[in-house]
């Protein structure tokens, strides 16, 4: 998946009108002849500007009550007054440092409640943090009080993005696990589908291909995918012995303990194979107190941005991780919750992959992930003996 399908992949459908509004709006002020006040000035209408648009757009979509649209519409229409006041030179700052926190934080309150970050809100957060930075830091003076007044007002805005990163990162991770656990609860252990709606989209690194027909899996879609789970089950119960995996060529990839320790191989990964029990691409396993268990698999396509085959519909989804590969310090991390990585580093999608669980879990077989308390639980009763390699 490619940058553009990701960011595509991650914006709720309700939200398009808006999207569609701010970019018009970024246009339509980007070309317009500025008027007085300024660099900053203009800079603020213009982003104030865009966060009219959207807001006034959002009502658009039926599904929000009546308290809720009302909230967009006034906000809408205070950040097109700033924006004209703005643009115009004329005083904007005071009004725009009260407006703009109420509406990132009536934001964070609706991802809080239980509605998922996607793209859209996320840039528009962005956007409204951006103008609120113009808001509260002064221009340069060398008198020493607006000189202390610009090092408070950018060490608030940068906890500010700090904070708001932090809980859009948070809330992404728990819509996820949250449509988990309902699917979960309604449906039988191994009939997992991912129906997340948007959750799991491209916040917090993680990508989730839309999956074509719909949330529920046919019957057909069902066996296929309990014939995978049962294959891939009785394939790998050779690997319960940890040293068999080791003797055939795996290797932890990361880390060499813990509860969900991957080991990797190389050359199942370039075997050109795709979904096959016998040859997994990454084994999954719990290593603590010297004994290891087998918990599952990882199969993983040979070439990101290929989608992997899904015979049992949406219960066998896969994902992608985006990952930013940093050169000062040298490493790895996974994109920023506003889509982007650090400085000196770059953006790299994963290959799909699927999760496929031999144990007998709670979620079933496809699960995203097992709880670590589980998993502590299974692996004290289970855990086979191992001294290393």
């Amino acid at each position: 998946m490619n940058p553009v399908e990701a960011f595509l992949a991650g914006i709720a459908p309700e939200h398009l009108p808006a999207l569609v509004a701010g970019v018009l709006a970024a246009l339509w002020l980007s070309t317009a002849p500025p008027r007085r006040g300024t660099t900053v000035d203009r800079w603020a209408g213009a982003l104030l500007g865009v966060s009219a648009a959207v807001h006034l757009a959002l009502p658009l979509n039926p599904h929000h009550g009546p308290l809720v649209t009302a909230g967009f519409l006034l906000s809408g229409i205070g950040y097109a007054l700033l924006a004209r006041r703005a643009r115009h030179g004329r005083r904007w700052r005071l009004p725009a440092a009260l407006l703009m926190p109420a509406t990132i934080i009536g934001y964070l309150a609706a991802i809080g409640s239980g509605e998922e970050p996607d793209q859209v809100g996320i840039a528009t957060a962005l956007v409204e943090l951006t103008a609120l930075g113009l808001a509260i830091v002064p221009s340069l003076s060398p008198w020493r009080p607006r000189r202390l007044a610009r090092f408070t007002g950018s060490a608030a805005t940068a906890f500010a993005v700090f904070l708001v990163g932090a809980i859009v990162w948070v809330a992404s991770f728990q819509a996820h696990e949250a449509a988990d656990l309902a699917v979960a609860a309604t449906e039988p252990a191994g009939e997992h589908a991912h129906q997340h709606e948007h959750t799991g989209r491209t916040q917090a690194g993680v990508i989730m291909r839309p999956l074509p027909g719909g949330h529920h899996a046919t019957e057909e879609q069902q066996r296929a995918a309990a014939e995978l789970a049962a294959g891939t089950a009785a394939a790998t119960a050779r690997y319960a012995d940890i040293g068999a995996a080791f003797a055939d060529g795996y290797h932890a990839s990361l880390r060499a303990e813990g509860t969900d320790v991957h080991l990797e191989s190389k050359e199942r990964k370039e075997d050109g194979g795709t979904l096959d029990p016998q040859r997994p691409e990454m084994l999954v396993y719990a290593i603590e107190g010297g004994r290891a268990t087998l918990l599952g698999v990882v199969y993983v396509m040979d070439v990101a941005g290929r989608p992997g085959p899904t015979p049992g519909g949406p219960i066998t989804g896969w994902h992608a991780h985006n990952l930013c590969v940093s050169a000062l310090p040298p490493g790895f991390g996974v994109v920023s919750p506003y889509g982007g990585c650090p400085a000196f580093s770059v953006s790299v999608t994963s290959p799909e992959m699927m999760h496929v669980w031999v144990v007998d879990n709670p979620d079933g077989p496809f699960a995203d992930g097992l709880d670590e308390q589980w998993v502590r639980a299974y692996h004290a009763e289970h855990g086979r003996p191992f001294t290393g390699r």
